[in-house]
């Protein structure tokens, strides 16, 4: 019994070996083929995956380059700053910022205390030449050679050509009027002189043209009966009473200058006949101006003459002609000195060269002013454009008559056209500087204002002389790698990638101009970022 379960207990034993062993034999195997696929999971992941890449011709990608985004000032086609000619304190200011002033109208004043101190003495001293010339002409009309009679012929001269200016200035007064200014109206001679479609932001202006049209009939009828007045008596009343038609038809296209400054394009009348209707007005005006600088010579030589006559009817002796030409002499140079004072006096007065809006005064009543400081910036903000600079590089891009997009990300952007292309460097921003005309409605720029400018590339480009040039070759900047010996494109030979030296020309928002190293024909990687020369890759099909 006792061997029976000593028995027992070795086969009990054995088993329980047999048990452990296997379990043992079982876990090395589970390690093994662990460890098997672990290494082979390792080497297929460790396997450098081929970069797929695409290609693209130069030409192609040059074609897409976007518009030139550049920051440019909107600025008044008729602009002009002035400045002091003369140095004092302000005294008084006739308009305020903002105002609407005609040519000619007065800005501001200096202290003229001085200036005309000095005007009433060179006076003076002008008549007081004038006295001893008459003196020294009566005493010896004889030995002077000029007879009474040779005197009155020539007041009669004198005359005559007063009375022809008399007539040509009506004749002035109606060519600016009835040729000129009454394009601008229908039924311009009827009791009811209407403006034509003009858009006018002042209505108050236009009812007062139209009233003041309509006052004109008499006024030139008034002009007119003047001239069959050829009296030699009358001719200084026919003058004075001419001056003043003058003064009122100028008056008018002093005003009709304002309105058409301030007048906006429409569907009637564009802007292009706008600036018609600016010069002839212009014209108009400059005609009548001349008109009342012959009227006023016309006046003073007659005048002159009718003393000349006066004089030379005194027969006294006892002068010489050196004393004649003496007293001559001291005349022209006090007349000389009172020009001068009064041109002195002139300048203590700031008046606007044209008409427009007051945009910039830059004195107060009360400052001190010197010599040649700005007071005043005069503005015609109904002709507007945008003035911009762009690089050399830029500018070869650019065609004048390509399309530019103003203040583009805003919801209603103003379209505007390439007017002029600098043909040299600005020197003072190294830049050339390029102007866009505005083709769309105006009401949304402000004359001194920055915007944003999209201006199109042009096919061709200028050169100095004028004549296209091909179109520098554009590609995205991604499309360029930069490594240490320089910028590079990538062409792909037997899938491999070749690194080609290219020289970086201008770069603008995301494109770059590629100036030597490829032509527009290569076929080049789209995208070099994180790639190397030598790497192989794979063209993706249908690039």
């Amino acid at each position: 019994m006792g061997a029976v379960t000593t028995l027992r207990k070795s086969f009990r034993t054995i088993k329980l070996r047999y048990r452990i062993g296997g379990a043992v034999v079982l876990v090395l195997v589970i390690l093994l083929g662990w460890h098997f696929t672990h290494s082979a999971a390792s080497v297929a992941t460790t396997t450098p995956a081929v970069t797929h890449v695409t290609l693209a011709s130069v030409s192609s990608l040059s074609n897409q380059a976007g518009p030139l985004q550049v920051t440019g000032t909107v600025t008044s086609l008729s602009q002009a700053t002035v400045l002091a000619q003369s140095s004092g304190e302000i005294v008084s200011l006739a308009h305020a910022l903002g105002d609407q002033v005609a040519a000619g109208a007065v800005i501001a004043s200096f202290d003229t205390s001085s200036q005309q101190a000095a005007v009433l003495q060179a006076q003076g001293a002008y008549e007081a030449a004038q006295a001893a010339l008459s003196n020294a002409s009566g005493n010896t009309a004889q030995n002077s050679n000029v007879t009474s009679s040779q005197a009155s012929q020539n007041a009669q001269n004198t005359g005559a050509s007063a009375l022809a200016t008399l007539e040509s200035t009506y004749t002035s007064l109606d060519d600016a009027v009835h040729t000129k200014a009454d394009t601008l109206f229908s039924n311009p001679r009827s009791t009811n002189p209407t403006l034509i479609g003009l858009t006018v932001p002042n209505g108050q202006l236009v009812v007062t043209l139209e009233n003041e049209r309509l006052a004109l009939e008499p006024t030139l009828s008034d002009a007119q009966s003047i001239t069959a007045n050829d009296s030699m008596a009358d001719i200084d009343t026919n003058i004075a009473a001419m001056s003043a038609d003058v003064q009122t038809v100028q008056t008018f296209l002093d005003n009709m200058v304002l309105m058409i400054n301030q007048a906006v394009p429409n569907q009637v009348v564009s802007a292009s006949g706008i600036a018609a209707y600016q010069a002839t007005i212009t014209a108009a005006r400059a005609e009548v101006v001349a008109s009342m600088s012959a009227l006023a010579g016309a006046k003073s030589s007659y005048d002159a003459s009718l003393a000349g006559a006066a004089t030379a009817a005194n027969s006294a002796t006892g002068g010489t002609s050196n004393s004649i030409a003496g007293a001559q002499a001291n005349v022209k140079s006090a007349l000389g000195s009172l020009d001068a004072a009064q041109a002195n006096l002139e300048k203590a007065i700031v008046r606007s060269p044209i008409s427009g809006t007051i945009v910039s005064l830059s004195v107060t009543q009360g400052d001190y002013v010197s010599s040649f400081a700005p007071v005043a910036v005069i503005s015609n903000p109904g002709a507007l454009e945008v003035d911009t600079y762009v690089t050399s590089d830029d500018a070869k891009t650019l065609a004048i008559g390509g399309t530019a997009v103003i203040d583009g990300t805003n919801s209603s952007p103003t379209p505007g056209t390439i007017v002029f292309i600098a043909p040299a460097l600005d020197p003072t921003t190294g830049k050339i500087e390029v102007k866009i005309g505005i083709t769309g409605s105006q009401s949304s720029l402000t004359d001194g204002s920055t915007v944003t400018v999209a201006l199109t590339r042009s096919t061709t480009t200028n050169t100095a002389a004028g004549s296209p040039t091909n179109t520098p070759i554009t590609i995205p900047i991604a499309a360029a790698k930069i490594t240490p010996t320089g910028p590079v494109v990538f062409t792909v030979s037997s899938s491999t990638l070749v690194a080609n030296p290219v020289v970086f020309g201008a770069i603008a928002a995301d494109q770059v101009v590629i100036v030597s190293g490829i032509t527009p024909e290569t076929d080049i990687v789209t995208d070099a970022r994180g790639l190397s020369e030598g790497e192989t890759v794979i063209v993706d099909p249908g690039t």
